[in-house]
């Protein structure tokens, strides 16, 4: 018998409500859902949804299209299941505020914001 995967925001309610009820309790099992297929294709979409600047990498997501996001997708998984992903350093970026100080933003590159699941 074969069941549906379950819906990723539903995940993410249970994953929120459990920790609100329970500071204490420790979730062992999460990694295996970053791992899934449906989540790094749901993370991609979120993450090309809000249009971000590359990072340091300087991979935009014109070049990631162009060369298949399921490669990409596949890559790292890959480098998740066998545990040779490491994230990449963060492009510092200068903007001025308000006042005249400066705010420097660290801008991760595509590939770090589908695995920690970030839009921006």
């Amino acid at each position: 018998m074969t069941t549906t995967p379950i819906d990723l925001q539903d995940l993410r309610k249970r994953i929120y409500i459990k920790a609100k009820a329970e500071p204490a309790w420790r979730f062992w099992g999460l990694y295996v859902h970053v791992c899934k297929e449906e989540t790094l294709h749901a993370a991609y979409a979120m993450a090309k949804a809000n249009n971000g600047a590359p990072g340091s990498d300087g991979v935009t997501f014109a070049a990631i299209e162009a060369a298949g996001v399921e490669a990409f997708l596949q890559g790292i998984r890959d480098e998740l299941v066998t545990g040779t992903y490491r994230p990449q350093p963060n492009r510092r970026r200068e903007i001025p505020k308000g006042d005249g100080r400066m705010r420097v933003p660290g801008i991760p590159c595509i590939r770090d914001r589908v695995v920690q699941g970030r839009s921006s």
